[in-house]
Parts: C-alpha cells; structure tokens; sequence
C-alpha cells in the first residue's frame, strides 16, 4: 500500500508531516507508524464514505486522525483522563491536536478545566460530553435491604489509585467497631498480592473477597445483590487518578447508595448527603463512618440510591449524552448514501496461484453500498501481486473479538448454545455488534464455510442474511433452514451484477430466497 501511496504522491504529505513530528517530538511518538496507520485508515474511510472521524482517546489514535487529516477527512476526540495527563508525554502535541480538530470532548467538568489550561488559545474547542450508559441494562439493586451484613461492592483494576487499600483499611476500622459486612472487589491488576496480605495483615480476610474479572452481566447481578458501591479512589506516586470513573456512573445507574472521595470529577457524579457520601482521598476513617452510617441506615441507602438513579438518567444516559455529541459535529457531516448497506463475508482472501486473489469478492466490493469483509488469509497464501479490493476490511484481531463478547455476554451465550464450533459463536457475536455500529441491514455469506456464521448473527440480531452455497458445498451442521436444500444436484449459473452465481435448478420460492439489492445475489437459499 505504502507503494502504491509513493507512486500515485499521496504518501508524500504524510511523510513531510511524519518528519516533522520526529524533530519536533521525538522518535519515541512514532510518527512514521501514525502515518502508515492514517494511510490506511485514510483509504478505507475515503473508500466507504466517511467524511469525518471522531476519535476516543487523546494519545495514538488521535496522533493517527492528526495525520489523517493530511488525506482530507477532519477529525475531533474525546480526551478521557490518564490519556493526555499522562500517556500522551506532551502538552505541545496535545495543543497540536486541539489546534488541528474541529472540536475537543472532555469528558466531565474538570477534564475540561484541565484541557482549557494545557491547550491555550483553542481552549473555546473543548466542550464537556459525559460518558454514556444504557440505563435499561442495569437492574435497580435492593439498596434498603433486609438486616443483615452491609454487602459491599467495588470494582477497578488493582493499582494504587484506586484506593483498594484505602477501602480494605477502612473494612478494618468497621470489624473494629463491630459493624458486620461483606466487601467483593472486582477485578485484576498488580495490587493483588498486597491487598490480600492487607486483608490478612487487619483480620478481615474471611469479609473481603476477591472476585478477579467479571463480564458486564455478572457485574451487573453484583450491583443489583448489594447494598453500596465504595471506591477509595486516590492519587497515586507518578501522580495518576481516576478523573470520572465510569464504575460509579454504573453503581448509580443499579439504584446503589456510593461511598468515595471528593477526588477530581468524582462530585460531578456524587452528590454528598444527596446521591452518597464522599470524603478526602486517603481518609480511611472517612470511609469508615460513611459505610458504618449507611450500615444503620437502609432507609438512607434506598433514598440515596434512588436518588442516584435519577441523577444517572439525567446527566449519563446515552440517550442524554448521544444527543450531546452529535449536536457537535457540522451540520453537513451525515451518514453518505453510499454508507454499506450489506456485508458481503467471505472466509478468506489471498493469491493461492498468483493469478488471481478473489474475483467474487473483487466484484462484491466494485459495488457501492457492499463492504467486503475477510475472516482471514487463505491458509496457503503467498506473496500477491494483487493488491487487496478497495475497502476491504479483515476480522478484527482477537482481542477485539474478545472485547465484542465481554460487552454482549448474553449474545454470546445464545451463539455458543447453537454453535458447533465456539470460535464461530464469537465471530458472529462480533459481526452482529459490526453490522449495528455500521446499521448494514444485510449480510450475504458467500460460500458454504461461512455460512454458519451467517446463520449465527442471523440468530443474533434482526438482519437479512442469505447464503450461496457453491457446487459440491456441504450443508453447514446445525442450520435446520438449509435441511431442505439438495446440495448434491448440479446448479445451472447465471449473472446478477458482476456476481457468477449457483443457484437450485428448481424454483426458488419468496420463502426459500430474498433478493438483494446491489446486483447482490438471489442466493441458493436463505439462511
């Protein structure tokens, strides 16, 4: 690609710009790699459509849109906390960024006095968009209770700021002072091992559990089984901190009452004496008293859990922040008419004999509205001299994947209950989050060995999908719609828009087949 860029001058700005940035920043911000990530990205958007990029997270990703925008498409990003106060490393890159972007999100009201600060004369760019939440997925916890021990919950990665060894000192103070508890941390990180000798070090071993990583619904089930949320959030020794952690919004989104320090944007979503109690970061006593008193006092925690559940829906409901942040982008920026309608999904793509990579799929994507999408390399891939079809786009690597079924674990459950193969099952899961962001209403399985992930997303989402299954293709175990079709029998062929396609020498009935739009295929049958 880079080569192709050389040839036809369109790498030339984004080198200049690269060469720049190492003199001006240092080799350590890797400018050539954000120039060879913007060539890319910068082609791919241009070829779907996209006229503007917004970009979470004030470090690489936007470094990448900085460039991007060298190719003509402008850009705007979300800073978040740790990003630009620390990751980043420069606030001259940082102002850069401010300077060359049609707007700046901060994420609450002191994120944005911070960016105000560092960014100087584009301080007017930078306007405060809350972080969103789906409301209707949290359950509303029974904060009031019934007696019994206070059920305590906190959730973050084990690392100095959080204050986990704020709250398990605090837990001490309560065992102390008689008052009967349970605390269940959530989640990993590097504190582990101190803060269960902690535990051990103050007695209250056996009250505190450590319940490692959860998916979203068993976080979910947490909050709604507990009384409060509690998080000791503090500034740790390189000077990091939580700014606006999305947990607490989560915990008040679940109806609980929440516990935690005046630290940075925190009273933005803590009302003390209103929503929850909040003391100084590092004050265990502070926490102490403010989980004895709720401990007494059920009828306090369901007022403040309510309330919580209000302020939520006010301030952090997607349909509240969504809202925001589209009202921010220029008038002109819309979805294009061109925007892919249908994923054409093959198995593979490569030069298997160096003739030729894929004409079908090359056909697929010479048609407007079709984004063409790759599982993989076909397994006996060799070097090309066939560049890849404009557009196409490859699964996301496995990390990615694995983020898609951490966010929609009941999607993956319904996936993994019909699947024969489980990698299948978490494709699917994956693509059906895909085909929403991008709001394609079709997907189209080329050949037999994709056609169970077809069927799966089928199963997931509401989405027309088809298949066609090819000559001498076998019929994908656990699809009961393809039972009836005779894949045995030779198909006669015809042409639908630059497609060559095998269909069923008998009739193909509305029930049996849809048609797609595009020149895309009257499949075999429909799946």
């Amino acid at each position: 690609m880079r080569r192709a860029a050389e040839a036809d001058g369109s790498w030339a700005p984004l080198a200049e710009l690269a060469a720049e940035h190492d003199a001006r920043y240092g080799g350590s911000f890797k400018a050539a790699t954000r120039a060879r990530n913007a060539l890319y990205f910068g082609r791919l958007f241009r070829d779907i459509g996209v006229t503007h990029v917004h970009v979470h997270f004030a470090n690489r990703a936007t470094h990448t849109a900085l460039f991007i925008k060298r190719m003509g498409i402008p850009f705007s990003f979300t800073a978040h906390a740790q990003d630009f106060m620390v990751d980043l490393g420069s606030d001259e890159l940082l102002r850069e960024m401010a300077r060359e972007a049609e707007f700046v999100v901060g994420v609450s009201d002191f994120s944005c006095g911070l960016l105000r600060e560092r960014c100087g004369d584009r301080a007017d760019r930078v306007v405060r968009v809350y972080n969103g939440l789906d409301l209707d997925s949290f359950p509303t916890a029974g904060a009031a209770g019934a007696g019994g021990a206070l059920k305590v919950v906190s959730v973050g990665r084990l690392i100095e700021f959080k204050g986990f060894h704020h709250l398990i000192a605090a837990c001490g103070r309560l065992r102390e002072g008689g008052v009967a508890f349970e605390l269940t941390i959530v989640g990993e990180g590097p504190w582990r091992e101190r803060l269960g000798a902690l535990a051990e070090e103050l007695g209250v071993a056996r009250e505190v559990r450590f319940a490692g990583v959860l998916d979203g619904g068993e976080i979910r089930e947490l909050l709604a089984a507990s009384h409060v949320f509690a998080l000791g959030a503090t500034v740790d020794r390189q000077g990091a901190s939580d700014i606006l952690p999305t947990v607490i919004a989560e915990a008040m989104a679940a109806g609980l009452p929440v516990v935690s320090t005046s630290l940075a944007g925190i009273p933005e979503m803590v009302q003390d004496g209103t929503t929850g109690l909040l003391c100084e970061p590092g004050d265990e006593a502070g926490l102490a008293d403010a989980l004895a008193r709720l401990a007494s006092e059920p009828e306090t925690r369901a007022a403040f859990g309510a309330a919580g559940r209000r302020l939520a829906g006010e301030r952090f409901s997607l349909q509240v922040t969504a809202g925001q942040l589209l009202g921010l982008f220029p008038a002109d920026v819309d979805r294009p008419a061109d925007f892919p309608g249908i994923v054409y999904l093959a198995s593979a793509w490569g030069d298997r004999d160096q003739r030729s990579a894929d004409p079908e799929l090359d056909a697929a994507a010479a048609q407007r509205g079709v984004l063409p999408l790759a599982l993989g390399l076909h397994e006996d891939f060799r070097v090309s001299t066939s560049p890849p079809p404009p557009g196409l786009q490859f699964l996301p690597d496995e990390r990615v994947v694995e983020a898609a079924c951490l966010a929609a674990p009941e999607r993956l459950a319904k996936a993994g209950g019909l699947a024969v193969e489980q990698r299948d099952a978490r494709v699917a899961v994956c693509l059906a989050e895909l085909l929403e962001r991008i709001g394609a209403g079709r997907l189209h399985a080329a050949r037999s060995d994709v056609a169970e992930v077809a069927w799966l997303v089928s199963q997931l989402i509401d989405v027309e999908v088809t298949c066609c299954i090819e000559e001498g293709g076998e019929n994908p175990r656990g699809i009961p719609e393809l039972d009836g079709l005779d894949l045995g029998v030779r198909r006669r062929r015809r042409r639908l828009g630059p497609l060559r396609l095998r269909v069923k020498p008998t009739p193909i009935t509305p029930e049996s087949a849809r048609v797609f739009v595009a020149g895309l295929p009257r499949a075999g049958t429909n799946i």
